[in-house]
């Protein structure tokens, strides 16, 4: 019962689904409103205030959940963070996190892969007519914010895995901490290496072949086709 009770001390604020559900709330509000707004007079919406509200609420969801997420676990002492972090890991995701579709790392990053081709293509079909090069540039800050919310998705996976057991080795002399999980992350979405950090059992590695996986498929298509419409798009301008 004493190790139960231990297990349960996690503070709310370090739940997954608690931090994305607050940072959803204001995106959320402004969607909401612009819907109802379209179900009480369907001429009255534009659909170019739609598609920049929509990545204008995924941006800010994003940015929100990033910065206070890295705040949170880079701010905590490490003993501490680590004790949270392996907690989690043996809990694994909590009831709301699943609810609120935080419970997978992997479909995280597919949830951000798909806001990111959607605002791509409604800006393509959209952006010839209507708005200034500030739209284009939105779809790319949409992109880029899709892009850091993978990383930190596997940052956290890494981090949890190391303090539940799962070793993460750094050729470093001091114990790693968030912040160096989340560098092994960017390397690993930007080029698939694993210089920063190696894991040394087979859960942690195939964590690292999915995020491979990934990280390569959203460079290669994701990331190509925002540029690619976007600069088309730029273009006819």
């Amino acid at each position: 019962m004493k190790r139960r009770g231990r297990l349960r001390k996690v503070p709310l604020p370090y739940d997954d689904g608690f931090r994305g559900g607050i940072a959803s709330f204001a995106p959320t509000f402004a969607i909401v409103g612009w819907l109802f707004t379209f179900w009480s007079d369907p001429s009255s919406a534009d659909p170019f205030f739609a598609v920049a509200l929509f990545c204008a609420s995924w941006t800010v969801f994003s940015l929100v959940y990033i910065l206070w997420t890295h705040r949170l676990f880079s701010r905590t002492p490490p003993a501490e963070a680590e004790r949270i972090a392996a907690v989690q890991h043996r809990r694994g995701p909590s009831r709301l996190s699943r609810s609120l579709g935080f419970g997978d790392t992997a479909s995280w990053t597919m949830s951000a892969a798909t806001v990111s081709l959607l605002a791509a293509i409604m800006a393509t079909v959209l952006g010839r007519d209507v708005g200034g090069l500030w739209f284009p540039l939105l779809v790319i800050v949409t992109a880029a914010a899709s892009w850091a919310t993978m990383v930190y998705a596997f940052a956290l996976r890494y981090f949890r895995l190391h303090a539940a057991g799962e070793r993460i080795d750094f050729e470093i002399e001091e114990s790693p901490e968030f912040i160096d999980f989340v560098s092994m992350s960017v390397m690993i979405s930007s080029v698939g290496a694993m210089s920063a950090g190696t894991p040394r059992t087979r859960e942690g590695l195939s964590t690292v072949r999915t995020q491979t996986y990934l990280g390569f498929a959203f460079n290669a298509l994701v990331v190509a086709m925002v540029v690619s419409l976007v600069s088309g798009l730029v273009a006819t301008r």
